[in-house]
């Protein structure tokens, strides 16, 4: 291809999502990606859709998600192994005030919440131990999916709607004089008005390229599956955050417990930035087994469990661990959908969407551009966490 009207570069879930909702659109779409879709921050998340968070911006961008999930399968004509398995959110006294805050506002936003007493979680998952723990909350509607079959799905559509998907393709340079006018490439270069970045940890580099410093740098997300050996515990079990040992468990399709978080996750997540070049790490025993104790410390019959698999991935963390979204000022034909920090793969239907609108109309319905914008960070108008655990926004 020698000329497209929308280059989208990165193919992880938001842009093939973006790529998919352009050629949607009409829009003849090019969407390059250096390795192979999915292979980033995609193929590492652990897949979890809620809308459990404490900032009003974020849950309406996470309930326009959660509204799309359902019928997404159907809609891109491929699997993406969506399940409603419902979501629990435990915190300790200190957090108990924001949690009826955070559900007041998230059930004024439309979500399917509700508080409920620590001693209520056993109702969905069995033997659930309440130590520590003050109040907690529950998301009915909460699903998980499938990351790489997604990224998948929204590609294969994309390709049939008649966009060009190029894996294996690295961009060198996007050529702008005021506005974009193409992206080179190690095959070739491509002439275009409108560049979507959606690189991920990748992305500052992509940035730079039209002159623009984006404030995200690269943390490793980490996950670890255990074979919890009780029949309790099921694929339809309910997702669970616990906030006093920032760790976070969803099931899987055969009954896995797949779980990432604790307090070396988070303090490396500000403070480690991993080698992009090389291939993820494998997550370190300390990591495993901190899990692990904190998973047996909430599900007491886990102790007995054991240890299937773990992997790593690289993502692209910003400073106040939300996403950064829409246009830059003073750089026409340059849009990004960057920052995920580790909990923005749920987002990722309604984000290709808002694109694809904001390129249509000029506006998006389900996005606060000001709120998402690389703004935000001179203006001094950053998310603030109603928790300490980043992960829960």
């Amino acid at each position: 291809m020698q000329e497209a009207e929308a280059v989208v570069i990165g193919g992880g879930v938001h842009g093939a999502s973006v790529a998919y909702h352009l050629a949607k659109a009409g829009r003849q779409v090019a969407l390059l990606e250096r390795r192979t879709i999915g292979a980033g921050s995609s193929g590492a998340s652990g897949g979890i859709i809620r809308c459990h968070y404490s900032n009003p911006s974020m849950v309406r961008l996470a309930h326009r998600a959660a509204q799309l999930w359902p019928r997404l399968a159907d809609e891109l004509g491929s699997p993406v192994d969506y399940v409603c398995n419902g979501f629990v959110a435990v915190v300790g006294a200190a957090d108990a005030a924001n949690m009826r805050r955070v559900v007041e506002m998230q059930r004024h936003a439309g979500v399917d919440a509700e508080l409920i007493g620590p001693d209520e979680v056993h109702r969905w998952i069995p033997g659930f131990a309440r130590d520590g723990l003050a109040l907690a909350a529950y998301e009915g509607e909460a699903g998980y999916a499938d990351p790489y079959a997604t990224a998948t799905a929204f590609a294969n559509k994309a390709r049939e709607l008649g966009a060009a998907i190029y894996s294996g393709v690295a961009v060198l340079d996007i050529i702008s004089n005021g506005a974009v006018s193409a992206v080179a490439t190690d095959h070739g270069s491509i002439r275009t008005p409108l560049v979507v970045n959606c690189a991920g940890a990748w992305a500052p580099r992509i940035a730079r390229m039209v002159g623009v410093t984006l404030p995200v740098r690269p943390g490793l997300l980490q996950m670890v599956a255990f074979n919890p050996q009780y029949g309790g515990w099921t694929r339809t079990s309910p997702t669970w955050i616990d906030v006093t040992t920032m760790t976070y468990c969803r099931p899987d399709a055969m009954g896995l417990m797949l779980a990432g978080g604790g307090s070396a996750e988070n303090t490396e997540l500000e403070t480690e930035a991993p080698d992009l070049d090389a291939d993820p790490p494998r997550p370190s025993m300390m990591f495993e087994a901190e899990i692990h104790d904190n998973l047996v410390r909430r599900c007491p019959w886990a102790e007995r469990m054991s240890r299937v698999r773990s992997w790593s991935g690289p993502d692209g963390i910003s400073p106040d661990f939300h996403l950064i979204f829409g246009p830059v000022p003073g750089v026409r034909g340059y849009l990004q959908v960057v920052g995920g920090s580790g909990n923005s793969f749920k987002l990722c239907p309604a984000t290709g969407e808002a694109i694809a609108e904001y390129v249509t109309t000029g506006r998006c319905s389900h996005v606060d551009l000001e709120a998402f914008s690389i703004t935000r960070f001179a203006e001094h108008r950053e998310f603030r966490g109603g928790y300490r655990m980043h992960i829960t926004g």
